[in-house]
């Protein structure tokens, strides 16, 4: 259940960057609203992981996974820049977090 936990963490931390930018600097209160709900949902769901799985693994894999998300959501939603050199790094990041899973020994 914990890594579970631990995955809907990352998306939600995705998500959280995703409605803060969608806030406008915490302009637009929709946004505001969801980006602390996600946050707080993310913060509270990654405790929980943090209980059987190691806190180095658990946190590397929480923001790898929001880092990753943001960057797919920044290309589909807000049309940033993609090129071959940021998905060779997306893929890395993406084999870091499978490496760590494997090796976490949970």
């Amino acid at each position: 259940m914990a890594w579970l936990f631990l995955f809907i963490a990352g998306i939600c931390e995705m998500a959280f960057v995703v409605t803060m930018k969608l806030s406008n600097g915490f302009k637009n209160l929709k946004f505001s609203i969801l980006t602390i709900l996600f946050m707080a949902i993310s913060l509270f769901l990654l405790s929980h992981a943090l209980k059987t799985i190691p806190i180095g693994t658990g946190y590397a894999i929480w923001t790898g996974i929001g880092a990753v998300g943001s960057v797919i959501m920044g290309m589909i939603l807000f049309k940033e820049r993609k090129s071959a050199m940021k998905l060779l790094f997306i893929s890395m990041i993406i084999a870091g977090v499978i490496g760590l899973k494997l090796t976490s020994g949970v």
